[in-house]
């Protein structure tokens, strides 16, 4: 797979699009903002605070999904407005929440081992910081906490590795709506098999992309997100045809 031509194929499919995918993410951007502002109003007020946050939490599962099958339509030609992603996260809001469950269950166990690699790590730390109080560091105190540094590496990079086998979830299940959610999350981990690689590789080549849109105050995020999103559409459509070529 060569990822240049990944890239070429999504400037093609925005060729004539990019305003509306412009559009897209900006009332995106706009709806996050009022989301943050919002919280920021009531983070004084514990009981209202937590409600939102729990909101935020729960609308923002479908929000996701209606964003990527937005991308999806615009990449395709496909009738779709600068909103939709509200409605088409909304009339999917249990599916959406069924595969982020199937996602969750998958990823339990590197989720799990990242968690007590933390509480390891905090706990390393706290043992050296009490150890230079009452005396010298030790080499034992040296050696805890560089073994806490290590395992907290380790289980984040296992829970990333883990999570990249279903980046390509919603996309799945927008193209198999009949699809269980279960058999769709199993489906992008066979299709990100020996490809988690080349989809890091994938956005680490918009690095430079992102580094130009601080000269433009961060307009430029604008452009860049639905060249992303479009690029990574491209990507699964290229892993798809390779599995039914095959």
């Amino acid at each position: 797979m060569v990822l240049s031509d990944i890239r070429k194929q999504a400037r093609e499919a925005l060729s004539g699009k990019w305003q509306k995918g412009v559009l897209i993410t900006l009332v995106y951007f706009a709806f996050d903002f009022v989301l943050s502002y919002i919280s920021k109003l009531v983070e004084n007020i514990a009981a209202l605070n937590f409600v939102i946050s729990i909101a935020t939490l729960i609308i923002s599962i479908p929000i996701a999904y209606g964003l990527i099958i937005s991308f999806m339509k615009l990449k395709r030609g496909e009738e779709v407005k600068c909103y939709d992603f509200f409605t088409l996260g909304f009339s999917n809001f249990a599916r959406s929440w069924k595969l982020a469950g199937n996602m969750l269950l998958k990823l339990w166990l590197p989720i799990l081992l990242y968690v007590l690699a933390i509480f390891v790590l905090g706990f390393a730390i706290s043992f050296s910081v009490a150890t230079s109080i009452l005396s010298e560091a030790s080499t034992a105190t040296v050696i805890i906490s560089l073994v806490g540094i290590i395992l907290a590496i380790a289980a984040f990079v296992y829970l990333l590795v883990s999570t990249l086998s279903y980046a390509l979830t919603y996309m799945i299940a927008y193209d198999n709506e009949t699809m269980e959610a279960k058999e769709v999350v199993e489906e992008s981990k066979k299709l990100m098999t020996r490809n988690r690689g080349n989809y890091v590789l994938l956005q680490l080549s918009f690095i430079g992309w992102a580094i130009l849109t601080v000269f433009t105050l961060y307009i430029g995020v604008l452009w860049l997100v639905p060249y992303m999103q479009v690029a990574m559409i491209c990507f699964y459509e290229a892993l798809k045809e390779k599995k039914t070529e095959e």
